[in-house]
């Protein structure tokens, strides 16, 4: 990890409108891509061409953010995993009165393990999934609470996930709230993903995942013809059109690098953050590129387009979400959370934005970092997925306990959601 970067906060009314932006594109690629979920590339093609309709609400990704967002309101700088924990006791498991539909297996196991009393971080070591994305999932009001700064916000989501996570997967919350954070500051994409990368340890596998992302997109770039830009080219509104080849392989590409094949799980945090910081990088930062590439790429559609549209959107703000999604996007049902159902994310980003401002945190002295984009490799990183994990059991410490890769898929690709 790198040193903290200096703070470069936005003016209020910035704020406000890149947290908005923020928390409608997370919405909105949480909803686009939930047809898609768990379906492969080819799938997505062959029943949309290029998904880039909204068909239905969003999943308990949107419900989880707008969860953490509370707690941040509530306690702020001060929150502490004793605090999330509470919160859940008080505010969650009173409400599960039957099978807690559409939840994640970290957010089932975490369920479980407070109900038997344990405390943080035995919550997120106990179950076998703390490696999932489900604090990535919800990591981006850390960014939004946090602009500019990558490090505190990384530091909050990870008191968050010591909760439900552990390994992995509380460095896979970790990314996405210094990319949110970055973005918020109004920095360039490269630079967002930068400060991804400073917050999470250079040999961990969510970094190894993410660089290797960005070597593909970049290859794809000086591949590509002149003046063709598959993946962030302007797409109509019900463009059916089927992607073209130079698209379809940076699609392979991508899971040639960072998808786990023979995992029979999607929800698999390095690889779904790494995913959906390639789209962001490909889409250029604009946010209908970025979560409808994101979408295509199939796996844990819901979570790989509400972590691009989150970090697309902190970056162009609420304009830069399409008019026609954002009027997709109500007051969430609670389906999974029935302590957040009528809950609009508009509403929420706003009352970030109020906590934000009205606890602001005092620079380290003498601290004049700041996260460059040379932190982000353009060669090649080793890879690690000769030790990706096999089914469980699971290593509580790093998450899957490894095996010897195997070439295509390992059982059917799902995720506990919706079972």
């Amino acid at each position: 990890m790198t040193s903290r970067a200096a703070v470069t906060r936005p003016e209020a009314a910035t704020h406000r409108d890149r947290a908005r932006g923020c928390l409608l594109g997370l919405a909105a690629g949480d909803a686009l891509g939930a047809p898609a979920e768990n379906l492969t590339p080819a799938e997505i093609r062959r029943r949309w061409g290029r998904l880039t309709e909204i068909e239905r609400g969003g999943t308990d990704d949107t419900e989880y953010a707008i969860f953490a967002s509370s707690q941040l309101v509530r306690h702020g700088h001060a929150l502490t995993s004793a605090d999330v924990a509470a919160a859940y006791r008080a505010e969650v498991l009173p409400r599960i009165t039957g099978p807690m539909r559409g939840a994640g297996f970290s957010e089932l196991g975490t369920v479980e393990a407070l109900r038997r009393g344990l405390e943080p971080p035995m919550t997120g070591l106990v179950h076998q999934h703390g490696w999932s994305d489900g604090l990535a999932m919800r990591a981006a009001p850390y960014g939004i609470f946090c602009p500019g700064d990558p490090a505190e916000a990384a530091r909050l989501v990870e008191e968050d996930g010591r909760v439900s996570q552990s390994g992995e997967g509380v460095l896979g919350g970790r990314a996405v709230a210094g990319a949110v954070a970055a973005a918020m500051a109004g920095l360039p994409p490269r630079e967002v993903v930068a400060a991804a990368l400073s917050v999470v340890p250079e040999d961990s596998w969510t970094a190894r995942a993410v660089t290797r992302a960005v070597t593909v997109v970049d290859q794809a770039r000086q591949d590509r013809p002149a003046g063709h830009d598959p993946s962030s080219a302007q797409v109509r509104p019900g463009d059916a059109r089927e992607p073209d080849d130079a698209e379809a392989a940076l699609v392979e590409a991508l899971h040639e690098a960072v998808v786990v094949r023979h995992y029979p799980w999607t929800d698999v945090a390095p690889e779904a953050v790494a995913l959906a910081l390639a789209a962001y990088l490909a889409g250029d930062g604009d946010v209908e590129a970025s979560v409808t590439f994101a979408v295509s790429l199939g796996r844990d559609a819901d979570t790989i387009g509400a972590i691009a549209g989150a970090v697309a959107g902190a970056g162009r703000g609420e304009g830069g979400v399409p008019a026609r999604w954002a009027a997709r996007i109500g007051p969430v049902a609670g389906t999974c959370l029935p302590v957040v159902a009528g809950r609009h994310v508009l509403t929420v980003a706003d009352e970030l934005t109020a906590a934000a401002n009205h606890h602001r945190p005092t620079p380290e002295a003498g601290d004049d970092s700041r996260v460059s984009a040379d932190a982000v490799p353009e060669t090649g990183a080793g890879d690690d997925r000769a030790d990706l994990p096999a089914p469980p059991p699971a290593d509580r410490e790093t998450g899957p306990r490894t095996g010897a890769r195997a070439d295509g898929p390992g059982g059917g690709s799902r995720t506990a959601k919706g079972q």
